[in-house]
């Protein structure tokens, strides 16, 4: 259970299941609904035509779809949708919403023309999906995955004086909370909102987060790959003219300049010129002499640039949509690539702007790791849909006993739990990607309690310590391993939660606790590399690389790991050394007189 590939927690097919299983929450949504479509166009909204029939006035009927429209926003959200609300119902109403504008949505229109930005860059069936005029699932998970995105940047950012400032935060925001893993780790395909569920991903993943992230700040980003390293990529962050770089393998921004006392952390990153210019930046950078750096000044000189989005981002149905929105609301749901009358500069032609090799207009290329990802995410094998409900198991936690049974004639205790469990870990985790982290905290210290004694019946009280491990190995072997895993995650991420409170040593503390204690430590990997990030930016030098140093040659996080244990060792060894404890003189032995 040490892989990604190990574990189960939360995406689609879960939560889904989850809300099939509620059929009477989501009944009543629907219900509701219906309620409130038909009332709204009742008698009061009509007026009478020269026929006799009754015609809703314009101002009505737009009210009713500005309502509809608030309405399917809700039903949208990170924290709705797939646990109290259904794709396929959002996805209904959203169809319903382009009706009611007059124009229609039918299943056999030939949709929308597209520009020859896409054409001349996608494939026929990529192109068809951003030319269809009615909404798919794709498309509602593509609303809840902004919404969150929208919400989440705003408030990492916030603290921030600069787009840079906001860029960076934004990265390692990403970089802390999507554990690195190797792509053998990470062959179950995910879309945005699972990837940061489960809290993995591969560089790609964490790269593809970024992008989204600095989208919703208006933030231009690409990708560059270089011919001589296909398997790895750097993000480009486009400020004023300057292309900034970042690696989400190396989890780090790629350093202007060497460390000092007074700029040990990588707070301004290097930008392409940077690197043309000083090619030993880049040098800098391997593991070592036998496994350099895969990024050269030569190399991204040719390298190939790819612009990041998805069909749903381009597509024109979710302009009319974004068009749509109240004026308070501005996520970012359309991102076109080319101009319109709306978006005089589409994000092709401000990419091209930049004056580098490789940003000619014609050369910029479309990435193509997002469509393929959420094409696997939307056809499971039934070998990928068994990883994924054991990966997300853990979610489910806490799974109550109902009962606790025992035999007068052989004294043997039996444990009765309940069907299902309570989905409070989900919920936490959640709760913690929307920013919520002290309420996240609170629910995860309960998880942690429930490590070996799930949630008793009312009139049994508690467990007491010394009967615990024999309570725990009467448990069913699955609910105890939804617990510990869960416990395991919780632990892990409180750690994180109070790192975005501000408490860094509480923080880094906590991951040395963690890493200290008994039982499964899914997150090791994470945990060593956080704590040694976070002891350097506390100025803690010896712990730091310490720590650092425990990370081994094939852990995903070591090539970062070693540039950081190359900028920090000399800090270290030049800190001053608190001096060593004076020996205490023996006390004086009392006289015999005495």
């Amino acid at each position: 259970m040490g892989t990604a590939q190990a574990r189960s927690r939360e995406d689609e097919r879960v939560l889904r299941d989850r809300a099939n299983r509620s059929p009477v929450a989501v009944g009543r949504v629907v219900l509701v609904l219906m309620i409130a479509l038909l009332c709204m166009g009742c008698w009061d909204d009509a007026e009478v035509g020269s026929s006799g029939g009754t015609t809703e006035t314009a101002a009505k009927r737009k009210r009713r779809r500005s309502d509809v429209l608030k309405t399917l926003i809700e039903m949208s959200q990170p924290q709705t949708l797939r646990i109290r609300t259904r794709r396929e119902t959002v996805v209904s109403l959203l169809n319903d919403w382009v009706s009611m504008s007059g124009k229609g949505a039918e299943a056999g229109d030939e949709g929308d023309p597209v520009d020859e930005v896409y054409s001349g860059r996608l494939n026929e069936d990529l192109v068809a999906r951003i030319r269809a005029s009615r909404f798919s699932n794709r498309d509602v998970t593509h609303i809840r995955d902004a919404l969150w995105y929208a919400r989440i940047s705003k408030l990492v950012a916030a603290p921030a004086q600069t787009d840079l400032e906001r860029s960076t935060r934004l990265f390692y925001y990403i970089m802390r909370n999507i554990v690195l893993r190797s792509d053998e780790d990470t062959q179950l395909p995910m879309a945005p909102f699972g990837i940061a569920m489960f809290g993995e991903g591969n560089a790609r993943d964490r790269a593809w987060l970024f992008i989204n992230l600095l989208a919703q700040l208006r933030i231009d980003a690409v990708v560059l790959h270089a011919e001589e390293a296909p398997t790895r990529l750097l993000v480009g962050v486009l400020l004023d003219g300057k292309v900034y770089l970042y690696d989400p393998t190396l989890g780090l921004p790629l350093p202007s300049g060497p460390a000092t006392t007074t700029l040990a952390a990588i707070s301004r990153p290097a930008t392409l010129s940077d690197v043309a210019a000083d090619p030993s930046l880049l040098a800098s950078l391997g593991v070592s002499k036998d496994s350099p750096y895969p990024f050269t000044a030569a190399s991204l000189a040719a390298a190939r640039v790819s612009l990041v989005g998805g069909t749903s981002f381009w597509a024109p149905r979710m302009r009319r949509l974004q068009l749509a929105l109240a004026s308070d609301n501005d996520v970012l749901l359309w991102h076109p690539l080319e101009a319109s009358e709306i978006v005089l500069e589409g994000a092709l032609a401000r990419v091209a702007k930049v004056e580098a090799e490789g940003f000619d207009e014609a050369a910029i290329a479309i990435w193509d790791y997002p469509e393929e990802r959420l094409d696997g995410n939307s056809a499971f094998t039934t070998q990928q849909l068994q990883l994924f409900v054991l990966r997300s198991r853990a979610f489910e936690s806490p799974i109550p006993i109902k009962q606790i049974l025992a035999s007068r004639g052989t004294r043997e205790i039996q444990l009765q739990v309940a069907e299902k469990g309570q989905f409070r870990h989900r919920m936490s985790r959640n709760r913690q990607l929307l920013g919520e982290w002290k309420t996240a905290v609170m629910t995860f210290l309960k998880i942690r309690m429930w490590r070996d004694v799930p949630p008793l019946p009312k009139e049994v009280g508690f467990i007491d310590r010394r009967d615990q491990a024999g309570f725990k190995a009467l448990l069913p072997t699955r609910v105890r391993l939804v617990h510990e895993e869960a416990a395991d995650d919780a632990a892990f991420w409180t750690a994180v939660c109070q790192y975005e409170q501000g408490h860094v040593e509480s923080a880094a503390d906590a991951l040395r606790e963690y890493r200290k204690r008994g039982g499964p430590h899914e997150w090791e990997s994470g945990a060593l590399w956080l704590e040694g990030l976070w002891r350097g930016e506390l100025e803690q030098w010896d712990q730091a690389v310490a720590v650092l140093e425990m990370i081994g040659e094939t852990d995903p996080h070591r090539a970062g790991a070693q540039v950081l244990l190359r900028r920090w060792k000399p800090l270290a060894a030049a800190q001053p050394k608190p001096d060593p404890p004076k020996a205490t003189e023996p006390a004086a032995k009392p006289s015999e007189t005495q």
